[in-house]
């Protein structure tokens, strides 16, 4: 089948195929995008007069909220293009029902705002008109034609106290490489947020599953420009299983690779991103032009609270000399005193990997452990995400993280490798982090991960030996001696992108087998299956934390795709524990 681009460099060459600068503080509304429209306060509600009877394809795209705050969200849609006219201005409504009889808030966005010039798109902020901790219903009208109303929900108040926080999470959802019916699930799931761990797009062109398929318009397999990126986020959102679980639930994002291009990183001889996987990767005019048009997109398209500087009012684009002053996506969210959520971009500002220059992402364990200077985050958001968490007095410390940070060792071809584009590519700096979080006396830290297209339940150490075996450690259950528990990872995983058995480097049949001939090089991961997909949730209480893998068929277009529970793990507050409390292979 053409278009099944097998990614994650091919899931970690089939792994094996054997065996914070300051405290804490999200984005203000003055320092995040300037793109982001504030519209004009109406308390006219005949403007907002609905024809109920017209229908809603003046909003193909439906709605979505996203960038909380406790006093308000983003609220974000698109107008058809041949409904704009240039003239009728685009009205928002929040409220308190579902009735939208108690108006929370109204406001006009003029024309000329959400044009061609941005793809017919409006990311209007709320921020300011909103309460804390609560729920609310929202529309778009325009021209008499109401949007579909989605709901969406504001952070707790600074020094609130809430007894409880539910998440959603999801990752890696290619288009190509089946059905979003974990989308449809998580639409229903009881959960205050939907965290989205990146991927949320793939670049791809190509023919996939059933009728799924995608003709960029630049005639390229793979994204070339801002049409491009576009269209990809377009047919994205064509699937009504995603719209709906943007519709019910406000999201919270961070990108990985996909969003832009696989497996990137930042060249800092050329001052460019850089990748092997793109036709020209390694030209750094192209690169960085690349990443202006995707973030443009990107920016136009996710309701995401990220600082975005274009250069100059009268151009919509980043500068693309000034990439990394200009956007900055890492952020914190605060829930109150139960928890804080620090989300980090692992791409933008990485250094290359081990083995940049080969291809695949399988390295020899010792070429990983050489040269310590490479970073993953940055000096800037490393200091952030330590500075954040130690300064922390929330119980739970979540980390929205987007590559495992967990060792993940296996042998290959008679010696021992790791995936050198994950956290193992970066061990130094992930033990500067690690350590010194363990050594701040931060507890209940907690890693939400995706990337992998895997489940994962296991822990994090202060230190990771990467070249020796597990049986010459002296390593037992849960972790290789002389090191210590900083906390606990779990891996949501991918929605619809390939995994180990899809790509038939892992037969179905000897999954449990690989799965013990990986725990044994890796005793610090106590769960582990690339054989489904689906999402996880996250519920988060005073006394502790309970992660729950869901496996989601992805071969049915449907809200109604086949889902069952295979796992579920409870993690006591105060202990980095794993306790494994459920999981039937049965359907719910």
């Amino acid at each position: 089948m053409t278009g099944r681009n097998h990614t994650r460099r091919d899931v970690l060459e089939a792994a094996g195929a054997a065996t914070l600068g300051g405290a804490l503080s999200a984005l203000s509304a003055e320092e995040a995008a300037a793109e982001r429209l504030v519209p004009d306060e109406s308390g006219d509600s005949e403007e907002f007069a609905v024809e109920r009877e017209r229908a809603s394809s003046v909003f193909p795209q439906s709605v979505a909220s996203g960038g909380p705050t406790p006093k308000g969200v983003l609220l974000w849609t698109r107008v058809a293009p041949d409904a704009h006219d240039g003239e009728t201005p685009l009205r928002v409504e929040v409220a308190e029902d579902e009735n939208f009889d108690r108006a929370a808030y109204r406001g006009t966005v003029p024309p000329g705002a959400f044009g061609p010039e941005r793809d017919f798109t409006a990311v209007v902020d709320v921020d300011g008109e909103l309460g804390p901790n609560s729920e609310y219903f929202y529309r778009f009208v325009y021209d008499g034609d109401a949007s579909a109303v989605g709901r969406c929900r504001t952070l707790p108040k600074p020094g609130g106290s809430p007894d409880s926080l539910d998440l959603a999470v999801a990752s890696c959802n290619n288009y190509l490489h089946g059905y979003f019916g974990a989308f449809g699930h998580v639409a229903e799931e009881d959960a205050d947020f939907l965290l989205h761990l990146g991927d949320f797009i793939y670049e791809y062109a190509g023919d996939g599953m059933g009728d799924r398929s995608i003709d960029l318009p630049s005639g390229e397999e793979k994204a070339w420009g801002l049409d491009d990126f576009r269209h990809l986020y377009r047919t994205y959102r064509s699937d009504e299983n995603l719209r709906r679980a943007l519709r019910n639930h406000t999201l919270i994002h961070t990108w990985d690779d996909h969003e832009i291009v696989s497996d990137r990183w930042w060249n800092y001889e050329t001052d460019a991103p850089e990748t092997e996987s793109h036709p020209r990767g390694g030209d750094p005019e192209f690169m960085r032009q690349l990443y202006v048009e995707g973030i443009r997109a990107y920016t136009e398209y996710v309701p995401v609270r990220a600082k975005y500087e274009p250069a100059g009012s009268d151009n919509r684009s980043l500068p693309a000399d000034a990439i990394h002053e200009n956007f900055r996506l890492y952020r914190s969210f605060a829930f109150g005193d139960l928890a804080d959520l620090f989300v980090t971009d692992e791409r933008l500002y990485r250094s290359p990997p081990p083995g940049a220059d080969e291809p695949g992402a399988s390295v020899p364990a010792e070429l990983a452990a050489e040269n310590p200077g490479r970073t993953m985050l940055g000096d800037t958001q490393r200091e952030w995400l330590l500075d954040g968490m130690t300064d922390s007095d929330a119980r739970w410390k979540l980390w929205g993280n987007e590559v495992l940070a967990a060792a993940f060792r296996f042998v290959q071809g008679g010696g021992m490798t790791v995936n050198a584009d994950a956290w193992d590519g970066y061990r130094t700096e992930r033990q500067r982090i690690l350590s010194g979080l363990d050594e701040a006396g931060v507890e209940n830290l907690v890693a939400l991960t995706g990337d992998m297209h895997s489940y994962l339940a296991g822990y994090l150490l202060t230190e990771y030996e990467l070249t020796a075996s597990a049986d010459d450690e002296g390593g037992g259950s849960g972790g290789q001696s002389g090191e210590s528990r900083a906390g606990v990872e779990f891996m949501a995983p991918a929605v619809s992108s390939d995994n180990l058995v899809a790509m038939d480097e892992l037969p179905n049949t000897a999954t449990e087998t690989f799965v013990d001939a990986l725990q044994a090089e890796n005793p610090h991961v106590e769960w582990f299956d690339s054989s489904h997909w689906g999402y996880a949730t996250v519920e988060i209480g005073r006394d502790e934390l309970v992660y729950s893998a869901y496996a989601v068929d992805r071969s049915v277009d449907s809200a109604d795709a086949p889902k069952q529970l295979l796992c579920r793990y409870r993690v006591p507050a105060g202990s980095a524990e794993l306790k494994r409390s459920g999981g039937e292979r049965k359907p719910e």
